[in-house]
């Protein structure tokens, strides 16, 4: 809450605090010392009525006996209480009442008119009755004395004295302190005989006074007079009856409304004081506040400013005290920042750069294995978005691969560098593909020697090296098994070329030999025709003819090579959908080897398809890579998983009749064109062919001379 304020408001605080607080504090003495006091003066009050009433008490006391003792030794009262005399005869002079009983307890004469039966306790003694003076049940305190008659009991003089409003007025007239009676009624609850009010006291107090018979002072009574409540400092004085029952209470008290009033009189003055003391203290605080906050309100808003980006901030302070040193460090501070900020966003700059030119996947892991930036060639390699990957876990990323699970951790743990692990990564869309890792600790000059660092994670896709090494390999044998074919070729052709000259000679000379001799001769020819197709099919592969460039429409070539399998389209009665995508750029090619190329795959998709299978032919533009796609689709037995690395391999084959050099020559007219094949088959459900090609703008004159000169040389 206090941080919410300004610097000015706090200082007026501080003054009002500085200034008030002593004054609080001996406002607060005075008046607890003067609530203390008048608190005193209260008690001493009322416990002087108390003291006063118990004194009025005794005395009553007293003057009953004193009474009543004098009486009994009068000879008329004895032939009164025995029936010699004429009871209205007889006067007392006294203003206390005077009952007279016989020795059977009855009631023979009254000063009062009421009339009751002699209580039982005590036999001789002082007690309090509970009786009825008029209007109200006024308790009535008596003393009882035996009268006898020459040693023989013969009856009972009583003098009273009702504790009733008289009682109470001479009381409140000596001590000036409120007093009450209270009787209690049959549910033990006690009343005021005259006013009706309810007393509430405390337990504690109420058994003190009502059971235990004490007198008790409490400054928590409250007495109820129908909906109103007043509470009271009061001193509690139980009347036991004859009975020994607490049935009435003297109360004497002094209502706290009273009380309240002469406190708040006696701290006016203070309050006076202490209001005076804070205007002084806002006024003094705002002017003085206001002259220290201004030079830091200036260099709060400088820091504001630079916290928003803005490092031209300069703060203009005149003064020379501690303030204006410190503007003037702040000052030299803003310029040494900058130059900081520079250099570390030049530095940043420079290190995202070079993260995203990267073309390895870059991961940071901290010690808790979390990951907390990687680079973009980690999003390409994983085929995961960022989001994905930083602030996970690196289990929750690598959860398919165990191994390089292992291998991290095992890096965290011993904070050892370790290059060129090769594995497996899974990729969450199924991709399986090679990697290499290596793992380096990140230093961290912030922690301590010795504590847990994080770790480096070098991520290099292997697929293109491995491609490529395979290419490499695959282009080695090819080289040295076309140098062989074409010795073979050259070393087979010779003998053939005698063979059938000598079968053709039999064949002329036939006439005279047996039926068969002429049908044997013409197997002969055919078997030498079909080993010279396979002998050329080898030298075109060994020493292929250099592609002869040209501009070409590849929606016309491809129109071209399905009229020329009409006929085995037709036998096998599959299904042809051209999807060939209209003014589609030129490509530089030779069309009788892009003919080939497309004639091989339609025969491959014919022989691997049956009736009623369709074979889908997309051409499109790929703008981004400035090439032509070809895609041949067919829905036919497709090709195993086994053999989808060996598919482009020279004399591999499945059919039962081929030379299986008809995809390697695909593959190997696709490279002298500067394309790429790639393939994706599913047994049982088809294959696909995807051929790029670049357009024709990407060739010039000097490079088709550069073709064929490469052609030449391959």
């Amino acid at each position: 809450m206090i941080k919410r304020f300004s610097i000015r408001i706090k200082l007026i605080a501080a003054f009002i605090i500085i200034g008030v607080f002593p004054m609080l504090l001996a406002t607060y003495i005075g008046v607890e010392i003067a609530s203390g006091r008048l608190e005193k003066g209260i008690e001493e009050r009322i416990n002087y009525a108390g003291k006063s009433a118990v004194y009025l008490i005794a005395k009553k006391k007293t003057e009953l006996e004193g009474v009543a003792r004098s009486f009994s030794g009068d000879p008329r009262l004895r032939k009164v209480i025995q029936g010699g005399v004429n009871i209205k005869f007889l006067w007392f002079d006294t203003p206390l009442q005077v009952y007279l009983f016989n020795h059977e307890n009855h009631m023979i004469f009254t000063s009062t008119g009421e009339k009751f039966t002699r209580p039982k306790n005590p036999a001789e003694g002082m007690t309090l009755l509970r009786t009825q003076s008029g209007s109200e049940p006024w308790p009535l305190l008596v003393f009882l004395l035996p009268v006898s008659d020459q040693g023989r009991p013969i009856g009972t003089i009583m003098t009273g004295y009702p504790l009733g409003n008289e009682f109470l007025n001479d009381l409140k007239s000596v001590t000036g302190v409120e007093s009450m009676l209270f009787k209690q009624d049959p549910s033990g609850g006690y009343f005021s005989i005259d006013t009706k009010g309810r007393l509430d006291l405390p337990d504690e107090i109420l058994k003190s006074v009502a059971t235990h018979g004490r007198q008790a002072f409490t400054k928590s009574s409250r007495i109820r007079l129908e909906e109103k409540e007043e509470e009271y400092h009061a001193l509690l004085t139980p009347l036991p009856d004859a009975d020994g029952r607490v049935s009435y209470i003297l109360f004497n008290g002094i209502s706290s409304s009273e009380t309240l009033s002469r406190k708040l009189a006696s701290t006016r003055f203070y309050y006076i004081l202490i209001f005076i003391g804070v205007l002084l203290s806002v006024i003094a605080g705002s002017a003085l506040g206001t002259g220290i906050s201004w030079p830091i309100l200036r260099l709060s808003s400088g820091v504001k400013a630079i916290s928003a980006g803005d490092y031209n901030q300069k703060i203009q302070v005149r003064s020379r005290d501690e303030i204006g040193e410190l503007a003037g460090s702040f000052n030299l501070m803003t310029d040494r920042l900058k130059a900081t900020i520079a250099k570390l966003v030049e530095n940043q700059n420079y290190t995202e750069n070079m993260l995203r030119s990267l073309l390895n996947g870059v991961m940071t892991i901290d010690p808790d294995s979390m990951i907390i930036r990687i680079n973009r060639s980690t999003e390409n390699i994983l085929n995961l978005p960022a989001e994905r990957m930083v602030g996970k876990k690196i289990s929750a990323v690598f959860d398919q691969d165990p191994s390089i699970l292992a291998w991290i951790q095992e890096g965290l743990e011993r904070r050892q560098v370790k290059e060129g692990m090769e594995t497996i990564l899974h990729r969450r869309d199924g991709a399986i593909i090679p990697i290499e890792l290596s793992l380096s600790p990140l230093e961290d000059p912030v922690r301590p020697a010795g504590s847990k660092t994080g770790l480096v994670v070098l991520i290099r896709d292997l697929t293109e090296i491995q491609a490529l090494k395979e290419h490499i390999r695959r282009q080695d044998r090819l080289a040295a098994l076309g140098e062989l074919s074409a010795g073979i070729a050259h070393e087979i052709r010779n003998p053939l070329g005698i063979i059938k000259g000598a079968a053709g000679i039999l064949k002329k000379d036939s006439s005279s030999q047996p039926p068969r001799f002429d049908e044997l001769c013409s197997v002969i020819l055919e078997e030498v025709d079909r080993l010279n197709d396979v002998i050329n099919d080898f030298l075109e592969f060994a020493r292929p003819r250099p592609p002869q460039f040209k501009p070409q429409n590849i929606n016309e070539l491809i129109r071209g090579t399905i009229q020329m399998t009409a006929l085995q389209i037709e036998k096998n009665k599959i299904c042809i959908h051209e999807n060939l995508k209209s003014d589609l750029p030129l490509i530089m090619a030779d069309e009788h080897q892009i003919h080939q190329v497309f004639l091989n795959l339609i025969l491959n998709a014919l022989q691997a398809t049956d009736q009623g299978d369709s074979l889908e032919i997309t051409t499109r533009h790929l703008k981004e890579l400035n090439q032509i796609e070809i895609i041949f689709a067919d829905t036919g037995i497709g090709i195993p998983e086994d053999n989808l690395n060996k598919v482009f391999n020279p004399f591999f084959t499945t059919k039962e009749q081929g030379t299986g050099l008809g995809l390697s020559v695909v593959s190997k007219i696709i490279e002298n064109h500067h394309g790429k094949i790639f393939l994706a088959s599913d047994a049982g459900r088809g294959t696909r062919f995807n051929i790029h090609l670049p357009v024709a703008e990407k060739f010039d004159s000097a490079d088709q001379e550069d073709a064929v000169r490469t052609g030449s040389a391959k």
